[in-house]
């Protein structure tokens, strides 16, 4: 009997019942005016402060001319990279959930182009690292009004 019965189970087989989930994905996060001003205020700082850090950088860079040494140009090249990328890393941490996409956008723009730009200086292909810059600089007029800095 138990083998009919296994048997027969195993010619029909019984369907499993059927879970369903529904995910509600949450509601968009509110903040207030003070929440918006204050990340808004903390992102456009922390861009000024890597814009400029890594402006003084690049003229660091930039000043150690062709008759200097390999090594100082090796070395003011090697501060240049590490600084931006610090200020990047820096300037990643300051951009809260709360600030402004007219503020946000542009800055992760600004970041990709500098990380675009050091890439290029890294394989050595100049016309793409000089594209990254012109871009990133143009970002700069889109940026500090955004930011009131200018």
């Amino acid at each position: 009997m138990a083998t009919a019965a296994t048997a027969a189970a195993l010619a029909s087989p019984s369907t499993p019942a059927q879970h369903t989930v529904n995910v509600v994905p949450p509601p968009p996060a509110e903040y207030s005016n003070a929440e918006v001003q204050a990340a808004k205020s903390s992102a456009c700082a922390a861009w000024e402060q890597a814009a400029l850090a890594t402006a003084a950088a690049s003229k660091e860079r930039a000043a150690v001319t062709a008759p200097g040494s390999i090594d100082e140009r090796f070395d003011a090249r090697a501060t240049e990279k590490r600084v931006s990328m610090a200020e990047i890393s820096y300037l990643r941490t300051q951009i809260e959930p709360a600030a402004p996409e007219t503020v946000v956008t542009p800055i992760e723009a600004w970041i990709a182009s500098e990380i675009d730009r050091l890439h290029s200086v890294n394989m050595r292909d100049w016309p793409a690292a000089s594209a990254a810059l012109n871009r990133g600089n143009g970002l700069v007029d889109v940026i500090a009004p955004a930011c009131g800095l200018r």
